[in-house]
C-alpha cells in the first residue's frame, strides 16, 4: 500500500500567514477609515443643520442667534445674541450659563411655556453646547450671528463671509462650509 501524505514546509506555512496578516491590515485599514469618513458626513449634516436652525430662529423671534465653532475641538455653542451687539457672553465652546428666557418677551427668564404667555417654543437657552462625532474637529475658528433677515455678521457686526472647516483627525479629510453674507450656505 502506496500513501503519500500532502506536508506543507513552514515557510509555506509562513508565506500563507504572511498574506492573511497582510489581507487583514488592508481590511481593517479600509473599516476605519470608512467609520472616520462616516462620523465626518454625520458631523457636516449636524452642523449644517443646526446652522439652518440658527438662521431660522433668527428670522422666526427677529432677535440675533449665532454659532461659534472653536479651532482646534469637536464643540461648538449655538447662542442667543439678546443684546443686539454680535457676541455671546462667553467666548469659548466649554460652558454654557444655563439660563433660559422667553424670545417673544425680550430679556424675562423663564422656566416653562407659562412663563412666557403659554407660546410654544418660546422658552428656550440662551447658550446650548454641542458636540461634533468622535474624531471630528473644526479645523478653523467659525463665529457667525444671524439677524432677522438670515444675513451673516462676524464678530464685530461685519457683514461679511465666512468659513467652516470640519477634518477627520483619522483620515485628514476635510469639509468646507461657505456662508456668504446673505445667509446662503454651501459646502466643499
Amino acid at each position: 500500500m502506496d500513501r503519500k501524505v500532502a506536508a506543507y514546509t513552514s515557510l509555506e506555512l509562513l508565506m500563507v500567514l504572511g498574506m492573511i496578516a497582510i489581507l487583514g491590515f488592508l481590511f481593517v485599514r479600509e473599516v476605519r477609515n470608512y467609520i472616520s469618513n462616516e462620523r465626518l458626513r454625520q458631523a457636516l449634516n449636524q452642523f449644517l443643520s443646526d446652522l439652518e436652525y440658527v438662521k431660522n430662529r433668527a428670522e422666526i423671534s427677529a432677535i440675533p442667534w449665532g454659532i461659534r465653532g472653536c479651532r482646534g475641538t469637536n464643540r461648538y455653542k449655538i447662542f442667543m445674541d439678546e443684546d443686539g451687539n454680535c457676541r455671546d457672553k462667553d467666548i469659548t465652546c466649554d460652558n454654557a450659563n444655563g439660563t433660559t428666557v422667553c424670545v417673544n418677551i425680550f430679556n424675562k427668564t423663564c422656566g416653562s411655556i407659562n412663563d412666557c404667555n403659554n407660546v410654544p417654543n418660546s422658552c428656550l437657552p440662551l447658550e446650548v453646547i454641542k458636540t461634533l462625532p468622535e474624531g471630528v474637529v473644526f479645523n478653523n475658528t467659525f463665529y457667525v450671528v444671524f439677524d432677522r433677515k438670515g444675513w451673516a455678521f462676524n464678530y464685530s457686526c461685519g457683514n461679511g463671509e465666512n468659513n467652516a472647516t470640519l477634518l477627520s483627525s483619522v483620515t485628514g479629510k476635510t469639509y468646507k462650509i461657505i456662508l456668504d453674507r446673505l445667509g446662503r450656505i454651501r459646502v466643499e
